[in-house]
């Protein structure tokens, strides 16, 4: 195999101007306005490395870039072939072309294409010799097809409807070869599929090939994850398709995300033709699963079946949604994916909802979640649309939606992470009614694709899948059952918010979110000069107006807001609290099956969004709040509201079994209130997932291992009177005891009308020590005078556009008089000399710090305060 990921430039025409440029399609001297191309890659990401346009994620910038898809555009490079031996075939491979193209070999046009989700692959033996080739792919003019305002029945293409124009992402269409190129070798038997389907104690292969397969032979060979055989066969090749069955007794199980490890097995796959010649061969990686989805007892007899079990047993997902890695996907680079998956694995993420506006993800995407043990739920590039939502009945479509699944599903089918087939986000009538397979000839026609050719997964026609689409109040109230439903996406306000999540009734939440203002160095980045957000402001407007809740956190903090921090600090708490509610009020809820939040990630910088982590990889307060929802044994409480009013403050408890005591502290530290109780298990206990611990800065276990069987139970009560917080903030701090360890979770209240207090608290001292071991450090942070230090943050100090990112086992953390935490960070790919981190807080002076690079071993920490004085701690 020889990789094609290098030496490639690219070149832009208007209408068929190419045409007569074509000379330039196989000249290796060529003149005119070429620039350097990534593979893979994306047009707009090399024409902004190029300097030929704006960056487009800077203000309004985007705009100016919204030509490029409307032109035609050539990547040419020189192909250096080795001299095929007699017998031996060559295919040109591309796995991402978007969209449509045309293939070109000195000159002769050698294969056309269509598809944003299907490879492109085509024989090129008869015009291959040793030596120097050019080899052009000419990219298509962007299809048509409709932003998120539009008509569904309108799109006719197979493409990611998002970088047409979306709430979270202007308009960007993609172009380019965004997948991985090569020049493959065969001998006279070529593998073009190898399907392995493991069962039980037996992997059942089915080996797909082409070519002259009389007296040709294939052999498997399983081995385990230190390359050791477990099992091998060879057999006779019987035809195009030649099946073949390895026995595996008591294969190591490939287990989800906190259930054990994602353990993989490779098969290596190798034929050889009637001469005993070797043809070709293949390594994909195996997962012996015991996952499946069972209807839940507890929910309406006419649901679909949204109960995960894992070895049996049925379990929660824990899950989220994820959108492209960027709006210039081909360009995310493997480095970043890596790191957003490590943030969900880290987070106690199950299954990844990849959201039908966006991708049929890429090979490294589902290797990572292979690795991860993080499982996947695949739509089809479908959406909603704001005038309607039910795709085109269209027979050509409805064939080109059949033609590509029939090779889509093969490409994934293989990997154990793969857990559900869906037809596409948000799929409705115009009674808002979620479409079933008979409602639409193209969900029909994947669903019969995904029967045929991946019979073990699951299939979905749409999320939600209803009977109703919303999760509102009103409907809560009014519609009898509640099956798979999405949103809010907004915060329902100091008043509404805990209450709808509390009186919800859906078995499944697969897309609901809250709003939230993004990282001040991410804003730093893209909005210059950017000052306090305004609706109407025509920078801000571009960055997410959809999400900008300014009214609303103006009202939760008694309009006392008055500068960027502030109301990015504001708007980030509101989010993860709301958040974090959401999530545990459904995890308290022993009909739910899971909640997946919408979303996870974000393809382009906005001011505001719903993602819990910026465009530049750094988490917003809502990862960390969700992150500890999922962590396991967990404890929490029912709350009326943020806002407490009355005459009494009342929240009950909900526990995992152990010892658990409740307090009601004011920010001075002083216990209004207090209460205990113990939980006693109903069968053997098991306990995961690391949690803040005590005082003296103690950690639960690694994140990871099996969660507790036998879920939350309520234990009661604590109570007092709202006249004792006399109308300030104060916290609730609960405490879960199990096996020696404490779990820790806090929630920060108002008694007042907002909460306008946190602004003006006496300012409290944190002491910060560095601990630093190569690229991990542990901070301990000690609470040493004031008042308690409301949400303190470790922000990542460098400018938002350097390399590397920042991952905290925890942070957004809550400081009460006297106590100390260690909060544990892993560098990757972020130079020594480099790391800074942002301390802040409410009532906590913002400053810098990095290692001291004189002192002894990562014993100090060099800090610089808001106005540049350096002092030691």
């Amino acid at each position: 195999m020889v990789a094609l990921d290098e030496g490639w430039r690219l070149r832009g025409f208007l209408g068929d101007d190419w045409q007569l440029h074509r000379a330039q399609l196989h000249a290796r001297d060529v003149g005119g306005r070429w620039v350097p191309a990534r593979v893979p890659g994306s047009v707009l990401a090399d024409l902004l490395a190029a300097g030929e346009v704006p960056d487009p994620r800077v203000a309004r910038q985007s705009l100016l870039s919204e030509w490029v898809p409307q032109r035609t555009w050539v990547y040419q490079t020189t192909l250096r072939a080795p001299a095929l031996a007699d017998g031996e075939r060559a295919f040109l491979e591309f796995d991402g072309v978007d969209h449509s193209a045309t293939v070109h070999l000195d000159g002769e046009r050698v294969a056309a294409h269509e598809g944003t989700f299907v490879p492109l692959v085509t024989e090129v033996t008869g015009r291959l010799g040793a030596g120097e080739h050019t080899l052009a792919v000419v990219v298509d003019p962007a299809p048509v097809s409709e932003p998120q305002v539009g008509h569904t029945e309108a799109v006719t293409v197979h493409k990611g409807r998002m970088g047409y124009g979306w709430d979270f992402c202007p308009r960007l269409v993609h172009q380019g070869l965004w997948g991985p190129a090569r020049l493959r070798i065969t001998g006279a038997v070529r593998l073009a599929d190898v399907w392995a389907r493991p069962a039980a104690d037996r992997l059942t292969v089915t080996v797909t090939a082409d070519g002259d397969v009389a007296g040709a032979a294939v052999a498997c060979v399983l081995r385990d994850a230190d390359g050791a055989a477990v099992a091998e066969s060879v057999v006779p090749l019987t035809g195009a398709v030649t099946e073949l069955v390895l026995e595996v007794p008591s294969p190591r199980l490939w287990r989800p995300n906190g259930f054990g490890e994602p353990y993989l097995y490779t098969l290596d796959t190798a034929v050889r033709d009637g001469s005993g010649r070797p043809g070709d061969e293949r390594r994909v990686r195996v997962g012996f699963r015991d996952i499946g989805f069972v209807r839940e007892p507890g929910g309406p007899a006419s649901a679909l079946p949204y109960r995960l079990t894992v070895g049996g047993e049925p379990v929660d997902i824990l899950g989220w949604n994820w959108v492209p890695a960027d709006a210039m996907y081909g360009a995310a680079g493997e480095d970043r994916l890596r790191h957003l998956l490590t943030l969900a694995r880290d987070a106690g993420v199950m299954m990844l909802r990849v959201w039908g506006g966006g991708l049929i993800e890429s090979e490294a995407f589902y290797d990572l979640c292979d690795e991860y043990g993080i499982l996947v739920w695949q739509e089809f590039a479908q959406s909603s649309s704001g005038m309607s939502s039910v795709p085109s009945a269209d027979p050509a479509f409805v064939a080109r939606m059949r033609a590509e699944a029939e090779r889509i599903v093969p490409a994934r089918r293989n990997h154990p992470s793969l857990a559900i087939w869906c037809g596409g986000n948000e799929l409705q009538n115009a009674g808002g009614v979620p479409l079933t397979d008979g409602d639409s000839p193209v969900l029909a026609a994947l669903h019969d694709v995904v029967a045929r050719l991946d019979p073990d997964r699951r299939w979905l026609p749409t999320s939600p899948s209803g009977p109703v689409f919303g999760n509102t109040l009103d409907s809560v109230r009014t519609v009898p059952e509640q099956h798979d439903v999405h949103g809010p996406w907004e915060h329902q306000g100091l008043d509404d918010h805990y209450r709808l999540y509390d009186e919800g009734r859906g078995l499944l939440l697969s897309e609901f979110g809250v709003e939230g203002m993004s990282n001040v160095r991410a804003i730093a980045s893209v909005v210059p000069g950017a000052t306090l957000p305004t609706h109407g402001d025509p920078v801000w407007d571009h960055l997410g107006r959809w999400w900008n809740n300014e009214p609303l956190v103006r009202a939760a903090f008694d309009d006392a807001i008055g500068d960027l921090a502030a109301m990015s600090r504001a708007s980030q708490f509101l989010q993860a609290d709301g958040l974090r509610y959401a999530v545990e009020a459904n995890r308290r809820r022993p009909e739910s099956c899971g909640v997946l939040p919408w979303q996870l990630n974000e393809s382009f910088p906005n001011g505001w969004c719903t993602a819990a982590v910026d465009y530049f990889g750094e988490p917003k307060a809502a990862y960390h709040y969700v992150r500890r929802a999922y962590r396991s044994p967990l404890v929490c409480a029912a709350l009326p509201a943020p806002r407490v009013t009355g005459e009494e403050f009342t929240a009950t408890v909900w526990a995992a079994p152990g010892e658990v005591t409740a307090r009601v502290l004011s920010l001075d530290g002083e216990e209004i209130a207090s209460a205990a109780w113990r939980s006693e298990a109903e069968g053997p206990a098991t306990e995961a997932g690391g949690s803040r611990g005590g005082a003296d800065g103690s950690w639960g276990e690694a994140e990871g291992s099996r969660r507790e069987v036998g879920g939350l139970r309520p234990l009661g009560e604590i109570r007092c009177a709202t006249a004792t917080p006399a109308g300030a903030p104060f916290l609730l701090d609960l405490a879960l005891r199990v096996g020696g360890r404490t779990y820790r979770n806090r929630y920060l209240l108002t008694a007042g009308t907002g909460f306008g207090a946190l602004l003006a608290l006496p300012p409290a001292r944190i002491a910060v020590r560095l601990s630093a071991s190569g690229d991990e450090w542990a901070l301990r942070l000690r609470h040493e005078d004031g008042p308690a230090a409301p949400f303190v943050r470790l922000l990542d100090g460098r400018p938002a556009d350097r390399p590397g990112w920042a991952r905290w086992d925890d942070n957004a953390v809550d400081l009460l008089p006297g106590e100390e935490i260690v909060l544990r960070c892993r560098w990757d790919g972020v130079p020594p000399a480099e790391r800074r981190v942002l301390l802040d807080g409410w009532n906590v002076p913002a400053r810098v710090l990095t290692e001291d690079p004189h002192a002894g071993r990562g014993t100090r920490v060099l800090t610089e305060d808001s106005e540049g004085e350096r002092t030691w701690t």
